[in-house]
């Protein structure tokens, strides 16, 4: 179902940040892929998120850990918590100023005007986990590295977090197309949610100047 002609400007609006934060982050690695699971049982270093990641639909959320000699290990997700779940995931081990300086730094301005909290770390896993979950009843699967990155959790368990988060917009999927995603890819989304929600069950944003063209 198409929304209000208001609902669609506050939309683009919102697909304008995710641009950037793609064009900064979504599109470029941290460093090579490595073992996240052997990196699973150092102390929780911070876990951060956007405090308006629920707002706008498409965040990046760090999970951190720090090792016995000072480094940092960090996996970084791309969610989206309207529709596609972890569009993006990214493991890497970095020292504490390279974290800082580059990493976190590029994370984190790539969204402008959000900020981020530093949740507790079940809180971390469960939006993320939920955001797959959700994803993956719709009919989508979460990004191929997403199962390199998800190691680092270790024990942290979901369920200890006390908030209840709710995925979609206003109880209903919602499909931004994403800067890197082709006209086909995005008739195939929408094809899908038609699929699997039927017609009018599902919010969608492809913007005019785009339309459906390759």
């Amino acid at each position: 179902m198409a929304l209000s002609a208001r609902q669609q400007q506050k939309n683009r609006e919102n697909k304008n940040k995710k641009r950037k934060l793609f064009k900064k982050h979504g599109g470029a690695g941290l460093g090579a892929p490595g073992a996240a699971a052997s990196y699973a049982k150092h102390p929780i270093h911070e876990c951060l998120v956007p405090d308006e990641l629920f707002e706008t639909g498409l965040g990046t959320i760090i999970f951190s850990r720090r090792t016995p000699g000072g480094d940092i290990a960090v996996s970084a997700f791309v969610v989206d918590v309207f529709c596609l779940g972890v569009k993006n995931a990214l493991f890497s081990v970095a020292s504490e100023r390279e974290y800082e300086d580059t990493i976190k730094l590029r994370i984190t301005i790539s969204l402008e005007d959000q900020r981020f909290e530093n949740v507790h770390p079940s809180c971390a896993r469960k939006i993320i986990e939920g955001a797959v979950d959700y994803a993956r009843a719709l009919g989508f699967s979460p990004h191929s590295d997403y199962h390199v990155a998800k190691a680092i959790f270790g024990d942290v368990i979901a369920g200890a977090c006390p908030v209840q988060y709710t995925f979609g917009q206003e109880g209903k999927p919602m499909y931004v197309r994403g800067p890197y995603e082709s006209a086909s890819q995005a008739r195939k989304i929408a094809q899908q949610l038609d699929k699997r929600c039927g017609k009018g069950n599902f919010h969608y944003i492809v913007p005019l100047d785009d339309g459906f063209s390759d």
